[in-house]
C-alpha cells in the first residue's frame, strides 16, 4: 500500500520487478494518486478512496491488506504483503529472496527477521549509489519481524506486526525497514504522518500510548532506535541468522487476538546486523 511515497514506490518496484515481474506486483494506491499510476505502469494498481483518518485507521488498512493478500494466495503459491518502505532480502550472498522462498517449505504464515536500517551519521544519502552500499547496518526489531509472507488466507493485526494465528519464523530472510534513511523526502514524510496520526486521534478515547505511535512519535522513536543501534553488538549477517532465531523465538507472545514478538524482550538481546559486502548492491 502506498500514499505520497513516490521514492519508495520506485525503489520497491525496481527491487521486486526483476525478481517476479511487474505482472505479479500489486500496488494498493491509497487515494488513487495519478503519480502512483505512472510510476507503477505495468503493475496491478488498485486505487481505493482515502477517507479522513479516524481511530480505526490502521486496523481498517490492515484488514483490507489481509483480505487482498489472502485472496491472492488462491492464485499464487506465496504472497508477500507490506508497505513500500519494507524490502525483504536473503542473507545468503548470491541468492535472492525469491530463491530462498522457492526452495523452502513454508507454513501458512511466515515472518522474516526484521531490522531497522540506521545510518552511522547524519550525512545525506547519495541517490546515485545503492542504498545498502551506504547504509549496511541495522538493529534487530520485534515490530518489523512482520508475518507478511502468506501461503494461505490469514488475518494480520494492525500495522502488520502480528497475526491472528501462530506463524513461522525464517531468519534467513531479512526485512529491511527504510523509514529512517537521511533524505529530504523522508523528513517530510515523517512530518506528514505525524499530522495524520494527530488528526486521527482527536476525540478518540483509545490508548494513545499505542495508537499509530510509529507515526505520532517518529522522531522520538528514531532517536531511541539510534541509541540502541549505537550500543548494540555488531554481528555479521552470516551469524545473524542463528542469533535472530534465538532472540525472536524466545520473544514470542500473545497480545489480544494476535501473536507477535515482544518488543521489550527483543530489546534486551538486540544486536546490530552488518550486511555482507556481497549484499550491498541489492538496492
Amino acid at each position: 500500500m502506498v500514499w505520497r511515497d513516490p521514492a519508495f514506490l520506485r525503489l520497491w518496484i525496481s527491487y521486486y520487478a526483476p525478481l517476479v515481474g511487474c505482472d505479479a506486483l500489486y500496488v494498493v494506491s491509497h487515494g488513487g494518486e495519478p503519480e502512483v499510476e505512472e510510476i507503477a505502469r505495468g503493475c496491478n494498481v488498485i486505487a481505493i478512496p482515502r477517507d479522513p483518518p479516524d481511530a480505526s485507521f490502521d486496523e481498517t488498512r490492515w484488514q483490507l491488506l489481509s483480505d487482498l493478500a489472502s485472496g491472492l494466495t488462491r492464485v499464487y503459491d506465496q504472497v508477500i504483503v507490506g508497505d513500500v518502505d519494507e524490502l525483504i532480502i536473503s542473507l545468503t550472498p548470491g541468492e535472492t529472496a525469491i530463491d530462498q522462498l522457492h526452495r523452502t517449505r513454508l507454513g501458512p504464515v511466515t515472518a522474516p527477521a526484521g531490522y531497522e536500517l540506521i545510518q552511522e551519521d547524519d550525512s545525506p544519502l547519495d541517490p546515485g549509489r545503492p542504498i545498502l552500499g551506504q547504509c549496511y547496518q541495522g538493529v534487530l526489531s520485534a515490530s518489523y519481524s512482520k508475518p507478511g509472507i502468506l501461503t494461505a488466507p490469514a488475518r494480520l493485526t494492525a500495522g502488520g506486526h502480528g497475526a491472528e494465528t501462530p506463524f513461522d519464523l525464517r531468519p534467513e530472510l531479512a526485512l529491511l525497514h527504510l523509514r529512517f534513511l537521511n533524505t529530504p523526502d523522508l523528513l517530510e514524510r515523517r512530518r506528514q504522518r505525524s499530522e495524520i496520526a494527530r488528526q486521527a486521534s482527536e476525540g478518540s478515547d483509545r490508548n494513545q500510548a499505542a495508537f499509530l505511535r510509529g507515526w505520532r512519535k517518529a522522531e522520538e522513536i528514531r532517536a531511541k532506535i539510534t541509541r540502541q543501534f549505537a550500543a548494540a553488538e555488531v554481528v555479521p549477517s552470516a551469524e545473524a541468522i542463528e542469533r535472530a532465531r534465538q532472540v525472536l523465538e524466545a520473544a514470542r507472545k500473545r497480545k489480544g487476538a494476535g501473536y507477535q514478538f515482544s518488543v521489550p524482550k527483543v530489546r534486551e538481546r538486540d544486536f546490530r546486523i552488518l550486511l555482507d559486502p556481497a549484499l550491498r548492491d541489492l538496492f
